[in-house]
């Protein structure tokens, strides 16, 4: 922990107001004071990590769960078309947070938001390459330091459209955001 706390620690801690949306023993989301769109929710850890790779995997698998029915919570109830969940870990670029956090901004049409690149193109001899180097380096960090997702079981049934789960059919319980959360 740092000897002063960042602020995001300090809205963790209750220290600093915030508009709480989520919140558990290990993270807490807060609507954006600088929002990007309408709704945009910042989702912090409670302990204070500089970046997504100094959590331990069951932490930030479990961010990227709770960030997954958040998303879905800002398709339900601000009308959003989409949802981007955003994790930056450079203290450049834009990005001046000193904790870990995920972005999830609820996407609207002509929403002016931009993310804007020059697309690069690569040679196939450099597709290769980079192929190359990233698959050595992901067997370099291992499954031992690496969680893996679950296998996808045959019996689940397969996820409809969200338009069609907005609505609960007449004999359907509407859904319950409120459950325990798990991951995918």
């Amino acid at each position: 922990m740092e000897e002063t706390q960042c602020i995001f620690c300090q809205i963790s801690s209750g220290a600093v107001k915030s508009n709480i949306v989520y919140q558990d023993q290990n993270a807490i989301g807060i609507l954006d004071i600088n929002p990007a769109t309408t709704g945009h929710v910042i989702l912090i850890p409670r302990a204070h990590y500089n970046s997504l790779y100094e959590m331990p995997p069951a932490l930030s698998l479990g961010l990227l769960s709770i960030a997954r029915v958040i998303g879905y919570s800002l398709l339900i109830s601000m009308g959003a078309t989409n949802v981007d969940l955003i994790y930056s870990q450079e203290l450049r670029s834009g990005n001046f947070t000193p904790h870990a956090l995920i972005h999830i901004i609820p996407r609207y049409t002509n929403d002016n938001v931009n993310y804007a690149w020059q697309p690069k193109q690569l040679s196939e001899e450099e597709i290769v390459q980079v192929s190359q180097a990233v698959v050595g380096a992901i067997e370099k960090v291992g499954n031992a330091e690496m969680p893996t997702a679950p296998e996808p079981t045959t019996s689940a049934p397969v996820q409809k459209p969200v338009q069609q789960q907005l609505e609960p059919k007449k004999d359907e319980k509407p859904l319950e955001l409120k459950k325990k959360i798990v991951i995918f």
